[in-house]
């Protein structure tokens, strides 16, 4: 079981902001996560692209695409109902972590 869960959702935000931001998860100096992000824009084909290149590249990646568009809070549940972590860390599309974030929250 993962310590944390970070979720996540995309839904139309540039390519290269959900690049930033998943790159900056997966470059946390603390490994011991589990990363679930949810497409809530299955139409777009860029989102589906992106998120099936990551899946390839690190095994700590599980991604949810809803059938339809279901918005943020609704996304995050899916996403809540399916993570193992002890702790819940959430992120933004557009957001990005400093590479010592988890380890920080973790021994908070």
């Amino acid at each position: 079981m993962p310590r944390i869960s970070v979720i996540m959702s995309v839904y139309k935000e540039p390519v290269d902001w959900i690049r930033q931001s998943i790159d900056s998860i997966l470059e946390q100096s603390f490994c011991d996560f589990e990363f679930i992000i949810v497409n809530d824009n299955p139409t777009r084909e860029l989102n589906e692209q992106v998120l099936n290149a990551y899946i390839q590249k690190d095994s700590r990646i599980r991604v949810l695409n809803n059938e339809a568009n279901i918005g943020l809070t609704k996304s995050l549940n899916r996403a809540l109902s399916i993570s193992r972590g002890e702790y819940i860390a959430r992120m933004d599309a557009d957001d990005i972590s400093s590479p010592e974030r988890l380890k920080k929250q973790v021994e908070f």
